[in-house]
Order: C-alpha cells, then sequence, then structure tokens
C-alpha cells in the first residue's frame, strides 16, 4: 500500500491498493478462536522459550559466519526467533533467490523499515524467522545456506 516511507513523510498506492492492507478476510476471523485454542493448549511459555532458543541459534550461527553483519538489537540480548542480517556485496534478493533454490524461505527487502535501513546503511536486509514448528535442523541448513550463498558470489569481508 506504500512506496516510500521517511521519518516526515509517505508515499501511497493509488486506489484501491491503498486501501487492501487494512481489509480484513473473513476465514481469519473464524480461525481466531482455533487458533487461540492450540496455542493455549500447547502453552505460549513453551512456545516463546522455545523461538528464544532457536532466535539464539540463529544469531550466534549468523555471527559465526565470516561476512555477515547481523541487524538489530545486541548480540548477547534476550531474543524472539528471528533475525535479519546482511551480507555487504550481496544484495538481498539475490540471497533470498539463492536460499529458495535450496528449500529455504526468508523474507527480504524493507521490511516495512526504510528509515531504519537508511540509518544502518544498507539497501534492504534478509530476514530469517522460527516459530513454533521450526527446528534446531532446519536453523542449521539456513546457516548452511547463508555460508554457501558466501561462497557462491564469492564475497568475504
Amino acid at each position: 500500500m506504500i512506496t516510500t516511507v521517511t521519518t516526515t513523510r509517505a508515499e501511497y498506492l493509488p486506489p484501491p491498493q491503498r486501501f487492501e492492507a487494512g481489509t480484513q478476510r473473513v476465514s481469519q476471523a473464524v480461525a481466531l478462536a482455533a487458533a487461540i485454542d492450540y496455542l493455549s493448549e500447547v502453552g505460549m511459555p513453551r512456545i516463546a522459550a522455545h523461538e528464544a532458543a532457536l532466535g539464539q541459534r540463529l544469531v550466534d550461527g549468523l555471527t559465526a559466519i565470516d561476512g555477515v553483519r547481523v541487524l538489530g538489537a545486541g548480540i548477547a540480548l534476550p531474543r524472539v526467533g528471528l533475525a535479519s542480517f546482511d551480507i555487504p556485496g550481496i544484495h538481498s534478493h539475490d540471497v533470498g533467490q539463492f536460499l529458495d533454490d535450496r528449500g529455504i524461505a526468508v523474507r527480504v527487502g524493507h521490511h516495512c523499515a526504510q528509515p531504519l535501513h537508511r540509518r544502518l546503511g544498507v539497501t534492504a536486509s534478509t530476514r530469517a524467522s522460527t516459530y513454533l514448528y521450526s527446528t534446531e535442523a532446519e536453523v542449521d541448513a539456513f546457516l548452511d545456506g547463508v555460508a554457501a550463498t558466501i561462497d557462491f558470489f564469492g564475497v568475504r569481508s
């Protein structure tokens, strides 16, 4: 619904795209009760602990890869199950495509945070996330994929 965001203004797409972000799907409302029941049964503290452990595994693994810059909160701070990063010399879209070819899904781009990206001095970033259904083996496969991305594109710091 937007094209550009700065700290002083925002530029929006023309109608009707500019209004789509607020349109709710009926199926989401119907499924909400089932999702709440499921998450309550599993237990939110259990989910939070699992996410924190995988989030730390992501950050520790990314930090250990030469050429990767982890973005965001300090490495030692408690985390949720995600990590944003930049590989100088490789655009995030290329990182995402390389990982996608290996069956690994990540988000790439501005993540609705263009002012933050400008502040950090990056054009865009790559973000990996985990949740209740994610495994340590999947995090390890992601980390192997990031290292392979750097090898494939031939960039090292």
